[in-house]
């Protein structure tokens, strides 16, 4: 009796040695090849640097494309203002969801939420800003949003001060100015080309607060979206963006038309030239490593 009793435990454990093995084995695997969700956290390739992704959205804006895991791979902060979310709107002793700002205004399309977070947030930016509309992708983005930010390249950013995500084999949207300007009161009555060179000719100033001289003539790639960094916005007093932003709530102007004009000169604003048209080839080397790119930043 003894003696079987040997032999059957001698028998499991000549048969339980490679059932071990096999379960030693594919614990290493599995470890190796598929490791926990803690150690799966995206690397930040830059954690010296903070990013704020501000968007301008409405009501009926559909961020499906803005998801925890893009958010969280890509390490932008993200500050989501509601245009359809204003002081006047919010009931008595309410606040609105942290992830839907407000702005005191519902004006000017996407300058709003734009100087409203310049002016908020002043004193404490981030390193760089990436102001984006909602949409997933439109006809002006040569790459989906999510692309945008998943590729931009901050160092350029912090290089240049001021990158527009649409890159173009030549200049869109020339305008000639020809110097002349009118009353702030009266920009309603005035031809496009005044209009830009009167809010140039009250808000556009040098490093030592005078006013600079109107160019001739200004080009960008539209449309409203475009990173910046912490040192190009510093270029302006934060009375200077207040002022632009009260001039935005004040004007008689119209959404459309006072939103328009700020879209045609913020590469002005942020310290760019007049004439703002990068080459397309190294606009997208520099802006989201597509192309033949050789050499550093």
């Amino acid at each position: 009796m003894a003696l079987t009793s040997h032999r059957t435990r001698r028998l499991l454990l000549f048969i339980s040695k490679p059932l071990l093995s096999a379960l030693f084995v594919t614990a290493l695997l599995r470890l190796i090849f598929y490791p926990s969700s803690s150690s799966k956290k995206p690397i930040n390739p830059h954690p010296h640097l903070s990013k704020a992704l501000i968007l301008a959205t409405t009501a009926s804006s559909n961020l499906t494309w803005l998801t925890p895991s893009l958010i969280e791979s890509t390490h932008w902060d993200t500050y989501i203002y509601n245009t359809s979310l204003t002081p006047s709107l919010l009931p008595q002793n309410s606040r609105s969801s942290p992830s839907q700002l407000t702005v005191p205004l519902n004006k000017g399309n996407e300058a709003m939420p734009y100087l409203t977070f310049l002016t908020t947030h002043y004193h404490t930016l981030p390193s760089l800003m990436f102001f984006h509309h909602d949409h997933s992708q439109a006809w002006h983005q040569p790459f989906s949003s999510s692309f945008e930010l998943r590729h931009l390249n901050p160092l350029t950013v912090l290089r240049d001060g001021y990158v527009s995500p649409r890159c173009l084999p030549g200049c869109e949207n020339v305008i000639e100015l020809s110097g002349d300007v009118v009353p702030l009161e009266e920009m309603g009555t005035a031809t496009r080309e005044v209009q830009i060179s009167t809010l140039l000719h009250n808000f556009w100033l040098d490093k030592n607060g005078n006013r600079q001289k109107i160019p001739e003539k200004i080009a960008a790639p539209c449309c409203a979206q475009f990173a910046v960094s912490r040192e190009a916005v510093r270029r302006r007093s934060l009375a200077e963006w207040e002022a632009l932003r009260d001039w935005l709530v004040q004007t008689e102007l119209g959404s459309r038309q006072s939103g328009r004009l700020l879209e045609w000169t913020w590469h002005l604003w942020f310290g760019k030239e007049a004439v703002f048209c990068p080459e397309e080839e190294k606009c997208l080397c520099d802006v989201y490593g597509v192309g033949e790119c050789g050499g550093e930043l």
